[in-house]
């Protein structure tokens, strides 16, 4: 199975996924990426930043099908993208053993959150904007949504451990 997580900056998906690396280390039935792991552009210098976005989850899905179908793992992947270009390289691929969730969590949580982790400039309108077009594709989508400020790290990391069948 291969759980992708998307979710706006400073709602908690590297915390989560970091701590589960913790957990199951040495698990060799369970691997972790992350979309930022990938060399990322100068986006400044990028002509079209949606269509690099579509491309590298892509290129990301065919790497999670190809090492869920040839490891026999599980795979857990977080990044801040699109659900709609998640499903898209699923479907490319022929997989269907995924599940997609969306990590939420309030602005006001956001905002601590990223003040404490030293980026508050993460913290604007198009954060917010990027937030509520998540919530609304999540919707459309009826993708699970998990309220990151509504339950604990430990509380998140044993429901995907759950999902995934582990432990």
């Amino acid at each position: 199975m291969i759980i992708a997580i998307t979710g706006a900056s400073g709602v908690g998906k590297t915390t989560v996924l970091k701590e589960l690396s913790n957990i199951l280390s040495g698990d060799g039935r369970v691997k972790v990426f992350h979309f930022d792991d990938m060399e990322l552009p100068n986006w400044d210098e990028l002509d079209d930043s949606k269509k690099w976005q579509q491309e590298a989850t892509t290129e990301w899905i065919d790497k999670l099908v190809h090492s869920a179908r040839n490891d026999n793992a599980h795979i857990l992947f977080e990044g801040s993208t699109e659900i709609k270009f998640y499903i898209e390289g699923f479907r490319k691929n022929s997989y269907q053993d995924y599940q997609i969730l969306l990590f939420d969590c309030s602005e006001e949580t956001m905002k601590h959150r990223l003040i404490e982790r030293g980026q508050p400039e993460l913290f604007h309108s198009n954060m917010i904007g990027w937030l509520n077009y998540l919530r609304r594709e999540a919707k459309r989508a009826e993708v699970e949504v998990i309220e990151t400020d509504k339950a604990t790290v430990s509380e998140i990391v044993q429901a995907l451990i759950e999902k995934l069948h582990v432990k």
